[in-house]
């Protein structure tokens, strides 16, 4: 079962455009911008217990740790990088923290809400398993979920409307 679905996944990403040449059998994106970015949204009063001040390869950046919401309240410009230290008790509220993502071609960027609702069918025989979901759950935890975590499927609850996503004029390179 693993392996179809596995199979179904790289043909999925490469019918909308998704850069698969890294995969035996893949093939490059059509303009060969295979590019991805990822912002992360966390509520800002979040921001002192699970993002640092760093520079590049995460090396923490001493003179921007104040707290760093002061220093984000204090400065303008803002430079330099952060770092977000995953939490799953963070980044499994929906009401907590917030991705979006912008990809460089614009075939699969155009592509991505129906390959995320094509991808979201093929799991269903895994993520619509509360089952499932709970052993899942009892793995990201290491062991007994927090009280706050419940099974049941909560897509609805952290879906966006698809006019929230930013769109993009991008044109194709001639």
């Amino acid at each position: 079962m693993i392996a179809k679905l596995a199979k179904d996944i790289i043909a999925l990403s490469a019918k909308h455009g998704l850069d698969t040449c890294g995969i035996p059998g893949g093939k490059k994106c059509k303009s060969g911008r295979s590019g991805h970015m990822l912002q992360i949204f966390l509520r800002r009063e979040l921001c002192d217990q699970f993002v640092y001040p760093a520079f590049p390869f995460g090396v923490p950046d001493k003179k921007r740790d104040l707290p760093l919401s002061k220093y984000l309240c204090d400065k303008a410009p803002i430079e330099g990088q952060v770092r977000i230290t995953l939490n799953p008790d963070v980044f499994l509220r929906a009401t907590y923290a917030r991705m979006f993502t912008f990809s460089a071609d614009p075939t699969y960027h155009g592509n991505r809400p129906n390959f995320i609702k094509e991808l979201k069918e093929l799991l269903e025989p895994i993520l619509g398993d509360e089952a499932v979901r709970e052993k899942a759950a009892k793995g990201i935890f290491g062991g007994k979920p927090p009280d706050w975590w419940t099974p049941e499927d909560q897509s609805e609850m952290a879906a966006m409307p698809l006019a929230r996503f930013a769109k993009s004029d991008m044109a194709e390179d001639e």
